[in-house]
């Protein structure tokens, strides 16, 4: 294999720092990565893009999420972005100090929402509290001023007479009377801080025209619409520029902090003399309330503004923890039980123009939909969290951590926990949205159907193959427009977020960190024997103007690229950054086709592992960390100049460890195009090394200052 020359290396080394492997100074131990980027003449600033917008048919897009210029400017950042994601999982979903009574008003659950949902879509709040501030109050006086705040009234009187019916207060007051004495003025504060979030999220659609936001609502097939612009809905981008996100996402972290506040008071309650068993139910013009006590219920969740159980094994049917066009909220407070979730319509936390949460407590629990279920946005915030058990979760497209210009979130804190799927969900960001799946500990299963006999949604990338279009565990994916009709929407972000236990990823197509048309997708795994199981599009890649992020912290992992697979495991193409980071432990990775750090199209790949004793394989790769050519780097005289105008890099580091390769390639080497190679007057970089030792420091670039100006 053909490498540079030794003049050639050391001309390099004098411009950008130290030989290979030394350091700079006797306190200070040069970056490994730095040192591998200075073997092409770059270091770390020369990496991104700043779109310049003369440039020929770099496309434009709308909906940009808030990250995603800076992300691309700096690609290096995205992994001290996806650990920032991570920690925030880990910490806030932390069952030692979710109950804590100082963290009252800012609770860890709010702050978890704030911070991994509503963040990333929208600046506008700094986490301090939702202002959740309802008094203690009986509940058929809270239900009372609930009939008020929708304008009707409680009392009725025709021809000066006071009518015999319907006599509201009184029958509240009798039913009321069946539910324990020790719960009824916190349930009535719940309710209280229920209308007074309602009343925001009303407020965040006093713009749209209602029948613009019935469509919208009901468009349930927005993910296989998406990524190449199958079908236009306009009432999309007229909800999109008319609805008030600050109001709404208020009202999510208001909903959020009422449910997580009247969870640790229940709890906190003596419920040993509560009867064991009791109901109540009241329908209001916003939807049911539904109360049960710890018996075991089949209890039907449609057109259910609020449902509260105490225990027991329950059965919740129909479209519970849902918000629909006509009704603002949905909301569901599950104590404890083995419970079970089944719809066939969604639910079980889906905000559909509204806000939807599904907050169970303790159990071995089942979550079943169709479509639009556990944490799923559509122009709306939808929450599912589960804090204790070992649970199982199936939905067939769109849910699991799935937002569509809105936030859709699943938080399991606890348990061996499955999670299955079709297609977008397990962390999807479709436009301008934000998905978000975050486990905390437990060995756990993510499994995204792979036969597309099964889920019909086959992939033309693998046109041989029983492959799905998956779209999941850390994806994000915008509307490619301009091939169709030029209404291009930004992808949003998805990320999977995993914190602890040896945990088993399986998917088809885009998956696992792998982003599309100005998305960002990204998976993070903070510890364990992790086995990674893709096809195309897979690991810490990307196609078409992207982000996707893979960052695996501890572990023997396996990151495999299945069923005759191409372009996954650090593959990025088209003005893409794909990054996948292994900080330890023995690993394999193996690829049938291209991929290991591959960069096409002037993209930026990287494949890095920083410990262990580590395997590569792959049947068609010349080597890891390679960037392929094109005569469309040095055209200046055609229509994209933009290609001529950048640079892109296909990166391999592996640091530590007795490794194995294939052909010639051995430890404690590096290699680089050879000199004769077109590659390096069009800047379009190919460098891979392997060393004994090194050092890594993924701390975000300094804030790059305009040319001429002094630091």
């Amino acid at each position: 294999m053909q490498r540079l020359s030794l003049i050639s290396i050391l001309v390099l080394f004098l411009s950008h720092g130290p030989a290979l492997g030394q350091s700079s100074s006797p306190s200070h131990q040069t970056d490994s990565l730095d040192e591998t980027l200075a073997l092409v003449g770059m270091q770390r600033q020369d990496l991104g893009w700043v779109p310049k917008g003369w440039w020929p048919r770099f496309p434009e897009v709308t909906y940009k999420l808030r990250a995603f210029d800076a992300l691309f400017a700096e690609p290096l950042d995205g992994i001290a972005y996806t650990r920032t994601l991570g920690q925030t999982a880990w910490e806030k979903l932390d069952p030692t100090t979710r109950d804590e009574k100082a963290t009252r008003g800012s609770g860890n659950l709010y702050q978890a929402v704030q911070r991994l949902g509503i963040d990333p879509k929208f600046g506008g709040f700094r986490g301090y509290n939702a202002n959740v501030t309802a008094p203690l109050t009986p509940l058929d006086e809270a239900i009372i001023q609930l009939i008020h705040a929708a304008d009707r009234p409680t009392e009725f009187v025709t021809f000066g007479t006071a009518s015999p019916y319907p006599l509201i207060p009184e029958d509240l007051a009798a039913q009321t009377k069946s539910l324990p004495a020790a719960v009824d003025s916190l349930l009535g504060q719940l309710v209280l801080n229920v209308v007074d979030a309602y009343r925001w999220a009303e407020l965040a659609f006093r713009r749209v025209d209602p029948a613009d936001c019935m469509v919208v609502a009901r468009r349930y097939n927005l993910g296989e619409e998406l990524i190449d612009a199958l079908d236009y809905c306009p009432q999309v981008d007229d909800v999109a520029h008319t609805f008030d996100e600050a109001s709404l996402w208020y009202a999510a972290m208001k909903c959020t902090e009422a449910l997580d506040s009247a969870r640790i008071d229940l709890i906190e309650t003596d419920l040993k003399e509560i009867p064991g068993d009791f109901a109540f139910n009241w329908e209001t013009d916003w939807g049911w309330i539904r109360i049960r006590g710890d018996g075991p219920h089949e209890i039907d969740g449609t057109d259910a503004l609020l449902l509260v159980d105490f225990g027991g094994n329950d059965t919740y049917l129909g479209g519970a923890a849902a918000s629909t066009a006509y009704r603002s909220l949905g909301l569901l407070l599950d104590l404890a039980g083995d419970d079970e979730y089944r719809s066939e319509q969604p639910a079980q936390g889906a905000g559909l123009c509204g806000v939807g949460i599904l907050l169970d407590v303790k159990g071995n629990d089942r979550y079943q939909t169709r479509h639009y279920g556990q944490g799923v946005g559509q122009f709306g915030f939808g929450l599912c969290v589960d804090l204790e058990g070992d649970d199982e979760y199936f939905n067939k497209y769109s849910g699991q951590g799935c937002g569509y210009f809105g936030i859709g979130l699943l938080l399991d804190a606890e348990g061996q926990d499955e999670y299955k799927l079709y297609a977008e969900g397990q962390g999807f960001g479709g436009g301008n949205g934000i998905g978000i799946l975050a486990d905390r500990t437990g060995n756990d299963r993510y499994i995204a159907v792979r036969p597309h006999t099964v889920t019909q949604r086959p992939s033309y990338h693998s046109p041989e193959w029983d492959v799905s279009v998956s779209n999941a565990q850390g994806c994000g994916m915008g509307r490619r427009g301009d091939g169709a009709d030029g209404h291009s929407w930004a992808g949003g972000l998805g990320a999977l977020l995993d914190g602890d236990g040896n945990d088993y990823y399986e998917a088809g197509n885009w998956s696992m960190g792998t982003g599309y048309w100005f998305g960002i997708g990204l998976l993070h795994d903070r510890a364990g024997d992790d086995e990674y199981h893709g096809v195309a599009w897979s690991q810490g890649t990307g196609a078409h103007f992207c982000i996707g992020i893979l960052v695996d912290e501890a572990g023997n992992d396996k990151h495999l690229a299945e069923e005759n697979s191409v372009l996954s495991l650090g593959m990025a193409h088209d003005f893409t950054v794909g990054l996948l980071v292994d900080i330890a432990g023995d690993d394999l990775y193996d690829v049938k086709g291209s991929g290991l750090g591959q960069s096409l199209n002037r993209s930026i790949a990287m494949l890095i592992d920083s410990g262990g004793n580590d395997t590569y394989r792959t049947a068609e790769i010349p080597r890891p960390g390679f960037a392929q050519n094109s005569e469309s780097f040095r055209a200046r005289g055609g229509v994209s100049t933009y290609f001529a105008d950048t640079t892109s890099l296909g990166l391999f580091l592996d640091i530590g460890g007795q490794d194995s390769y294939w052909g010639d390639l051995k430890n404690d080497d590096y290699w680089v195009d050879p000199s004769d190679s077109p590659n390096w007057a069009d800047r379009n970089f190919s460098v891979g090394v392997d060393r004994a030792t090194g050092h890594l420091d993924f701390t975000p670039c300094p804030v790059r200052l305009p040319s001429g100006t002094a630091p």
